[in-house]
């Protein structure tokens, strides 16, 4: 029978369909694109995730409205896409976009056929939400839409964004273990795939837009939790907090990880706290609680910090409701086996290959804080809220959470309890702004168990609803292990700004409900109150945000130092610039892009921007090689130079045989300076950014040239020498032209892999010779054109080096053995070659013999 549900399943799928085919029929363009994006996510994100929440979660838990089934849908749809392309990357070969649209195609089908009986049901009845907080709603996603997407593509991949791109062309070309080579989870790779097999190519702000929509989602999220936990108006102030809030603003305009992180993490709660509210149809609930969460730890492993908060909403579910206890058990039971699989599919994999110990070294030594512990990170979160958010935000944000605070110490504790531990805590919080680093004795900084001091009561004292102290861990176990064990949580300190936005947005709502109770108090006047308060914050909070991120006319944060917001107090006179992401920096790489596709540009470069990414990206993948270059880029980024470094650095460049050749403008003003290795007069050049994008985004593909960093190539000749047991020579590439005669020059790439951490910056020497007789071939220089030591190397990373190798023009004809070694250039001690018992065999590795001359 043809019921009204099953119609609208069947229209469901077919506007998929018709979003389908929009992409191909839609040719690309700046608007199409938009479009093109927007069609891609409903037909292989939002449809998908409508039927899977049709299947899984229709009946579980309080009744919900239309919006928030909505969430639920696009939060399952981003998990259904990343399963979907997780599992079409472990595929042999390259990934094809009809790859794509026959998976989601199939699955589609698989979940229309599933829902097909289901929707023969009659339909639960809709919870009504009030016209006003619709509207409110409204307004606050507008004004975080136009904070986010507003010149969403004018900034370019910084280095983080870049190499999740240039992965994600690497699992199109068909490298199947790209994904274990990353330091995160695959969700920030696996989202611009979908971009590239969909759409064919692949831009800023396409690329950008799913994480945005992502970022939108979350505060809608964020205000249903906050509504079913405390009320609407808690719900839409930490809306609107986090709608002006900077970090939230940056992540949405970038590709990275932490926006699906926000999304996945606030839904899993979303979906406890309803069970809570009715503890109906508990399997389900807790299976899409577990997708969520699955999906979430596939955008990084700081996903899984949303159990502290889960465990304790499941033991109010088992203290809540006794008669449940069976039903939570089999739930558990199967969400904990779906979560399993999830994580399995992904985390076996991971931790089996060899590049993971790489990652352990990178979490354990830079991350968790170790024999330092107790560390202090409050400086760096005040210097990053204040940058990010501006000062008045972050004096706003700390004020409402110390008015939570003060507010469950007066009710926990009562009297003088309450007064003394008050009176504590504003002293705390007085000196640990004007000084963060007081609490230090005896050389070191126990801030972190003071806060944890002030918390314990939010945390355990009676008088606090559930619902208030679930918030209270969510916030104070991730802040304590952020601010106090880890030892650089830089902008990873956003995992607790949702909880930190609910509470403030519950005494928004104490403090309205406390007003609306007075006598002569009318809603209307309230309303318009209300209103009043978020305009205030809107123009206040969103006017820096706006200027900080949208605004690109003037890229404020690049010039900070002459261009600061008028108005807003700056707590510091220098900014730190490391880890600043989503703020607008164009330095003009897609003009040397196409001027190395035109045969303007030819040969290796060299650039002082530090990271590799962006550079292989807008250069389509040619070599960076300082010994070698014919060109150096020169860009400047978000810190100003009050020291001259840039007159330093021209000042090194001609001492180093370049001259200024170029200047690439955006606006008619400098972005990049060209510099060009040779001794030849040189006339200076322009080339303005405006007239090469459009032809770079276009010839943006995944069909680029990909090498180290990026990928593991395959290894054209094997070897397993072993150096010293702290590095294994795992084999090297020759590619030299035959018959090979002298001054000819081959090209030797050498594939090493870190065993254990090396403390020493080890050379490497390349020798062609025959006995004691003459030397055909030398080259000794640092791995990776000097770009990348032996001190740097984690273990289990593979560094791939590439030299180049000159036959001496008096070589006489004859075959010769090719060595390779390490050694220290101020002792000139060289590494032994070690058997598997690690006794010494050599101090050098014989790679193959090289033929001079005919045969």
């Amino acid at each position: 029978m043809l019921t009204a549900q099953r119609k609208k399943l069947l229209s469901a799928v077919g506007l998929a369909l018709i979003a389908q085919a929009l992409l191909f029929v839609l040719p690309a363009s700046p608007f199409a694109d938009w479009v093109r994006v927007g069609a891609l996510l409903l037909w292989a994100a939002f449809i998908p995730g409508h039927l899977l929440v049709e299947v899984v979660g229709r009946d579980f838990g309080a009744p919900a409205t239309k919006l928030e089934w909505g969430i639920y849908a696009l939060g399952g749809g981003y998990t259904l896409l990343l399963a979907l392309l997780l599992l079409l990357s472990y595929l042999p070969g390259p990934l094809p976009g009809w790859y794509l649209h026959i998976g989601v195609d199939v699955v589609l089908l698989v979940l229309l056929v599933a829902a097909w009986p289901i929707a023969g049901e009659e339909p639960l009845p809709q919870m009504p939400l009030p016209r006003w907080e619709v509207v409110a709603l409204f307004l606050i996603l507008a004004l975080a839409a136009l904070l986010r997407l507003t010149n969403i593509g004018y900034a370019e991949f910084h280095g983080d964004e870049a190499r999740a791109v240039l992965r994600a062309a690497a699992v199109i070309q068909g490298y199947d273990d790209v994904l274990f080579l990353h330091k995160k989870g695959p969700g920030e790779i696996l989202i611009p795939t979908a971009i590239f097999a969909a759409l064919g190519n692949l831009t800023e702000t396409t690329a950008r837009l799913p994480f945005a929509i992502a970022n939108l989602t979350a505060l809608a999220t964020i205000f249903w939790l906050g509504r079913r936990l405390l009320g609407p108006i808690a719900g839409l102030a930490a809306a609107l907090l986090l709608a002006v809030d900077g970090f939230y603003i940056g992540f949405a305009r970038i590709v990275q990880y932490q926006s699906l992180v926000i999304l996945l993490s606030a839904l899993a709660l979303l979906v406890l706290v309803r069970l809570w509210q009715e503890p109906r149809a508990l399997w389900r609930g807790l299976l899409l609680a577990a997708l969520f969460v699955g999906a979430g730890l596939w955008a990084h492993y700081e996903a899984g910090l949303v159990a502290f908060p889960a465990l304790f909403a499941i033991g109010v579910l088992w203290t809540r409701y006794p008669v449940q206890r069976r039903a939570l058990i089999v739930g558990l039971i199967g969400a904990l086996a779906l979560g399993a699989l999830l994580l399995a599919l992904f985390y076996v994999p991971y931790f089996a290959h060899e590049q993971f110990s790489a990652t352990y070294t990178y979490l354990v030594d830079r991350r968790i804080a170790g024999e330092g512990f107790p560390v202090n990170n409050i400086a760096d979160l005040w210097l990053r809220l204040t940058t990010y958010s501006s000062s008045y935000y972050a004096l706003a944000m700390i004020g409402l959470l110390l008015g939570a605070l003060l507010a469950l110490y007066r009710r926990a504790l009562g009297g003088w309890g309450a007064l003394v531990a008050g009176g504590a805590l504003v002293i705390f919080v007085t000196l640990t702004i004007a000084n963060p680093s007081w609490a230090t004795v005896g050389g070191r900084d126990w801030w972190v168990l003071l806060a944890l001091l002030a918390l314990l009561p939010a945390w355990f004292l009676p008088r606090t609803r559930a619902e208030e102290r679930l918030l209270w861990i969510w916030f104070g176990a991730l802040l304590i292990i952020l601010l106090g064990f880890t030892s650089k949580p830089r902008t990873h300190v956003y995992t607790f700004f949702a909880p930190w936005s609910l509470l403030a947005g519950m005494v928004v709502q104490r403090v309205a409900t406390w007003w609306a109770a007075r006598p002569n108090v009318r809603p209307r006047n309230l309303a318009w109150t209300g209103a009043a308060i978020g305009l205030v914050v809107a123009l206040l909070f969103g006017g820096y945000v706006y200027q900080m991120f949208a605004y690109t006319r003037v890229e404020i944060l690049h010039t900070w130092n002459v261009n600061w917001p008028r108005g807003y107090w700056r707590p510091y006179a220098v900014l730190d610039n490391d880890a600043l992401f989503g703020f607008p920096l164009t330095n003009g790489w897609k003009a040397v892009g196409e001027l190395y596709a035109d045969g303007t540009l030819s040969g290796d470069y060299a650039t002082n921007e530090i990271e590799y990414w962006a550079p292989i990206w807008y250069t389509h993948g040619r070599m960076r090689c300082d010994e070698r270059a014919a060109y150096f880029f020169q860009i400047s980024n978000h810190q100003a130079d009050p020291e001259g470094y840039a007159r330093t650095l021209a000042t090194q460049l001609l001492d180093r045989g370049y001259q200024p050749w170029a200047t690439v403008t955006l606006h008619d003003e400098a972005r990049m300076l060209i510099h060009q290795r040779t001794q030849a007069p040189l006339s200076p050049q322009r080339f303005a950014l405006e007239k090469y994008v459009a032809a770079f985004d276009a010839a943006a593909t995944p069909n680029l040239p990909l090498g180290y960093p990026v990928v593991e190539p395959p290894i054209p000749h094997p070897l397993d020498a072993n150096l010293g047991g702290l590095i294994r020579l795992e084999g090297y590439a020759l590619d030299a032209p035959t018959p090979l005669q002298p001054g000819a020059t081959v090209q030797l790439t050498l594939y090493w892999r870190a065993l254990q951490e090396i403390d020493l910056s080890y050379k490497v020497f390349i020798q062609s010779y025959y006995g004691d007789g003459v030397m055909v071939a030398q080259q000794d220089g640092y791995p990776v054109c000097g770009g990348r030591g032996t001190w740097l190397w984690d273990p289990g990373e593979q560094i791939v080096d590439v030299h180049q190798l000159t036959i001496q023009p008096a070589a006489p004809d004859g075959l010769y053995p090719l060595y390779v070694g390490l050694y220290i250039e101020e002792t000139l001690d060289r590494l032994n070659v070690v058997d598997a018992a690690g006794q010494p065999v050599g101090d050098r590795v014989h790679l193959t013999d090289l033929r001079i001359g005919v045969e």
